[in-house]
């Protein structure tokens, strides 16, 4: 006998348990990244849990948008690559039904799964799938020497060692103030590239709720300035590049080179089997090439919709809209982008 119902935080001891060591798992599912989407954004967590004599058996986490920009929706999860449906194939099913039931009983105009074709793959006649997006993925080793010399391209290494030798380390971030001074550079970092930032508040948020578990800041370092920083997620067996930025003036000094290696030998002492640079567009050719180079294999992202395909993460980044969006961000003043970052991203997710 099984019943499904909606868990509260009452239930994250047991939650955290069954995520613990369960292979479909991500840092996503965590009660921990829930609190924070909270805190940032205000979304309706609707987490929905399968429950027999034995006790949890599959979640499946959900939140509401309810914007007037992307419309009311039930996505699993806002600003997470991945968070599909936990379980063996029928408890999947059944979480997906009660979803689908969910969301029509809420009056939402849609619902979003966002799933990975390796952890947990979806098969459900009334979903409509999209696979604009891969993750690309380096298999660590207990010996990061190993991983070193598996580099598809040897350019890598040499590139790692220039960044040495022009004087950049990498250290821990350990504080708030690190915190800080990593958003500092991350912000125009990510608005030279024509997307705004999220707000600081996220990443405090962030920082608060996952640095002891699952959170880790690496800040390069030139002499006394900090020139670029890159927090990584790590969960189970997979340890995730999740967002990085760099001081312009030092694209020449390999710093986003010498940053991923460094996580990465983290990963290894740490005994991640995996190191995961998230998501890109498959039309995104370059920065698909730059991950090949690291040896990295590329896994589907499939997002599922029902009933019909909407919202931001079902949209492909080379689209005209987005083209000129970008355009305008990276002509516009900083102050620009972090405003529309705050205003916007709770709309977005």
């Amino acid at each position: 006998m099984t019943d499904i119902r909606i868990l509260t935080q009452v239930d994250d001891a047991v939650l955290r348990g069954f995520l613990d060591g369960n292979p479909q798992a991500t840092v996503y599912h965590t009660p921990e990244w829930r609190d924070a989407l909270v805190a940032t954004y205000g979304y309706d967590p609707v987490y929905l849990g399968c429950f027999d004599e034995s006790g949890l058996t599959g979640v499946l986490p959900m939140m509401e948008v309810a914007s007037w920009l992307t419309g009311r929706r039930l996505v699993s999860l806002p600003f997470s690559n991945v968070c599909g449906p936990i379980g063996d194939e029928e408890t999947s099913r059944r979480l997906l039904e009660e979803a689908i039931d969910l969301y029509q009983a809420r009056g939402d105009a849609a619902i979003e799964i966002r799933t990975q074709a390796d952890i947990n793959p979806v098969q459900d006649a009334r979903l409509t799938a999209v696979s604009y997006f891969i993750t690309s993925i380096v298999d660590l080793d207990p010996d990061p020497d190993v991983v070193w010399r598996r580099f598809k391209d040897r350019n890598v290494r040499t590139e790692v060692r220039q960044a040495g030798k022009k004087g950049v380390t990498v250290r821990a971030g350990e504080s708030e103030e690190d915190l800080k001074r990593f958003y500092d550079i991350y912000a125009p970092s990510r608005q030279s590239h024509g997307v705004p930032p999220q707000s600081y508040g996220f990443f405090k948020n962030l920082w608060r709720g996952l640095r002891h578990d699952y959170l880790d800041l690496f800040m390069a370092m030139h002499e006394e300035r900090c020139v670029g920083g890159l927090i990584t997620l790590g969960f189970g067996k997979t340890i995730c590049a999740a967002y990085i930025g760099s001081d312009a003036a030092y694209r020449s000094h390999r710093v986003h080179q010498i940053m991923f290696w460094k996580a990465m030998e983290a990963g290894c002492a740490r005994g991640f089997e995996r190191f995961d640079f998230l998501r890109t567009a498959k039309k995104s050719k370059n920065l698909r090439y730059f991950k090949e180079r690291w040896n990295a294999h590329e896994v589907d992202l499939e997002y599922f919709y029902h009933p019909e395909v909407r919202g931001t993460a079902s949209t492909i980044e080379e689209t005209a809209k987005y083209r000129l969006l970008t355009a305008v961000l990276k002509r516009s003043p900083a102050f620009v982008g972090k405003a529309f970052g705050r205003i916007l991203y709770r709309h977005l997710g």
